[in-house]
């Protein structure tokens, strides 16, 4: 599902009095000296779009009028777990859309005249997320402590939250995070002000067997990286494909013992010296851990390694962990992705 979507739109779009009257929409932050009185800057707040609401902020600024959230908040019945229609689709656009109409419906006594047509609109950020179903919310944590050790590369593991994990936290590419779903969600609606979506006890039970991970992706990503010039065209397939790109790195499809995976280095390294060199750093990784295993590795070798290492089929996962960790089969892959209450509810059954 679209979990989160940030746009704008050029407010010289807008008719000069519209202009005027959302200007006086978005309070301003003002940041000055106190010794001298000098003025360092001034910006706009991020307001929610009305008061009993969380679902969609907004905010406007010299040159723009900026949106930002949840599509999830508003489609459907606000679900925020699996959500429905055009979120739950990962129809980008079909999100937008919606968070425009909310938007307009709220300040539509700002704005009389033409409104920009929602192709004019510029999305900068998408929230991109799956649960995994485990058998219980111990399961769920013990493999988040397996991914707290899943770094490597460009890959860098933050430091945890609790129940979440984060990967490039600070990146204006792409970040990812992993997280409980069941304790967030319990988090979340105890919350003061909290105007969501209220979930049942049992819907709370089944949602401690989710472990949700979220990607997401900024527009130079997308533009640089995947190559994809503009938000129209972020199908499903490449949001999908985007998604599994990162997270497979992360969560393998087999598991392997000592010896399917000694032959499996020997077939991926181009030499029987490569393929040794590779197994005994496996092992070094797995006596010393990742960080002494790299700094008692020359350079070019550690590469090299890694390289045989990931095409024989270990994840960033097992290495960072220096062992295959053994809820792929079981339970990663035999439970799959969970994308409706309805397919969790048939899994507990």
């Amino acid at each position: 599902m679209i979990d989160w979507i940030t746009a704008h739109v050029d407010l010289d779009l807008f008719a000069e009095a519209d202009r005027a009257r959302l200007l006086l929409q978005s309070d301003r932050i003002l940041r000055y000296c106190p010794r001298t009185g000098e003025q360092r800057y001034e910006t706009t707040a991020w307001d929610s779009v009305r008061s009993d609401s969380h679902a969609v902020v907004c905010r406007v600024t010299g040159d723009g009028l900026w949106v930002q959230g949840s599509p999830a908040r508003v489609i459907g019945d606000g679900d925020t777990v699996f959500s429905s229609g055009a979120s739950a689709a990962e129809d980008v656009a079909g999100c937008l859309d919606r968070m425009v109409a909310f938007l307009y419906d709220q300040l539509g006594a700002e704005i009389h005249g033409e409104r920009p047509s929602l192709y004019a609109w510029q999305i900068t950020r998408v929230d991109i997320t799956r649960h995994l179903a485990l058998d219980s919310l111990a399961e769920v944590r013990q493999l988040l402590s397996f991914l707290r050790n899943a770094e490597g590369g460009r890959y860098r593991v933050n430091q945890p939250d609790g129940d979440t994990v984060y990967w490039n936290k600070t990146s204006r590419y792409k970040k990812a995070k992993a997280y409980a779903k069941g304790p967030h969600l319990r988090y979340a609606s105890k919350k003061a002000g909290y105007s969501g979506r209220e979930y049942t006890e049992t819907e709370l039970m089944l949602a401690d067997r989710l472990i949700r991970l979220e990607l997401t992706i900024f527009n130079r990503h997308w533009q640089k990286n995947l190559q994809i010039a503009h938000w129209q065209d972020l199908t499903p397939d490449e949001l999908d494909k985007a998604w599994a790109s990162h997270f497979d790195q992360f969560i393998g499809q087999t598991i392997m013992n000592d010896e399917e995976l000694k032959t499996r280095i020997e077939a991926a390294a181009p030499t029987p010296g490569q393929a040794k060199a590779a197994y005994v750093c496996w092992y070094l990784i797995k006596s010393m851990g990742w960080e002494m295993a790299k700094e008692n590795t020359a350079r070019t070798t550690w590469y090299r390694n890694m390289k045989i290492l990931r095409d024989a089929g270990l994840k960033v996962t097992d290495i960072g962990n220096g062992k295959v960790i053994p809820f792929r089969v079981q339970k990663v892959v035999a439970g799959q992705r969970i994308g409706s209450w309805g397919e969790l509810r048939r899994l507990a059954a």
